[in-house]
This record gives structure tokens, sequence and C-alpha cells, in this order.
């Protein structure tokens, strides 16, 4: 019950009044951040990673902001459907997130039973398709894709500071709660 409460206390966008005049390139940014958290969740503390995924896909067809989803299927929904959203948003018709490929990795997720080639493959495909992805993200995409490969214990701390400093922007999110209070990373100012 309280997770529940934490996350509905801790949403970005809590009515769709307030994303107007936002572009899209800067949510397919959160889109993209909140991929990269949800798989770093999923190592450290999978129980939560899964949870956040279900909730995410109750209501598949990312047809309508809903105050009572997650931040994550609010972006995404305003992403795939920028064109209902038109009279709200800064479009950008060029950016476009491969939806079915989300909706497979996400059930994965929710499943516990998370395919890390197809998680990089998406990764990859959202870097490219979103324009204005900051080298950190960049930096973070690669090394998340080495989490339990080849990266050390200091470099996964590192990699959860930093991606807790780079989301942490403009304003805190459900799933940037829920990463911060399972990895007890506490990140200090850039």
């Amino acid at each position: 019950m309280d997770f529940i409460k934490e996350l509905i206390e801790s949403r970005m966008y809590r009515r769709l009044e307030q994303v107007k005049g936002t572009d899209v390139a800067t949510i397919g940014s959160l889109v993209f951040d909140h991929m990269l958290m949800l798989r770093v969740l999923y190592y450290i503390d999978k129980k939560k990673a899964q949870r956040y995924a279900k909730d995410t896909m109750k209501q598949q067809n990312f047809s309508g902001f809903r105050q009572s989803m997650t931040d994550l299927y609010n972006f995404l929904t305003l992403v795939i459907s920028q064109r209902q959203y038109a009279d709200k948003l800064f479009n950008d018709w060029d950016i476009v997130i491969p939806e079915l490929r989300i909706k497979r990795v996400l059930r994965a997720v929710a499943d516990g039973d998370m395919d890390e080639r197809d998680y990089d493959s998406l990764l990859l495909l959202l870097s490219r398709r979103i324009k204005n992805l900051t080298g950190d993200q960049m930096w973070l995409r690669r090394l998340v894709q080495d989490w339990q490969k080849r990266i050390s214990r200091m470099d996964q701390t590192q990699a959860m500071t930093r991606i807790l400093q780079t989301v942490r922007r403009p304003i805190n999110t459900d799933l940037y709660m829920a990463l911060q209070s399972s990895s007890k990373v506490t990140p200090t100012n850039t």
C-alpha cells in the first residue's frame, strides 16, 4: 500500500494540462531514461521492477493519458499518440516509438523473464530515434548493457548515481523514486 501511495504522490504529470507546451523530444528522452531505470531496477530489485512493469501494462493500448497509470505509461502514450495531443505538445513526427517491441519488453520484465538482448536492441533503437539524447544517456545505455557481464560494483554504483542525477531533472518521477529507494543511492548535485 505504501508503494502505491508513493508512486501516486511522485507522478511527474498528475494532470494532462501539465504537459502543455512540452516538446515530444523531451518526453521521448524521458521514455529512454525510464527504460534505463527500469532495467537497472530489474537487476537490483526484481520484484519492484516486475510490479512497475505490470502496472505500466495494465492498459496495453497507450491510447490515453491516465492519472492512475505510471509515468512511463503516460510518457509512452504522449509520444505514441502525439497526434491526439497535438494541441498540448510541440510535436516531432520523426520520433516514433516501437510500440510492439516496448510492449514485448515490458511484458517480459513483468513476467520476470527479461531478455537482455531484446532489451539492448530496444535501447539502441530508441537511441537512434530520439534526437536530443545526451552523451550521458548514451554512456549509460552502454554501461547498463554490460551490467551483469563486465562492470564492477563501483561502476554499478556510479551508474546508478549518474542515472539518478540525469533523470531527476526537472522533477522526480515514480520510477525515479522506486529506483532511488531500492538502490539506496542519494545523488548529489552536478
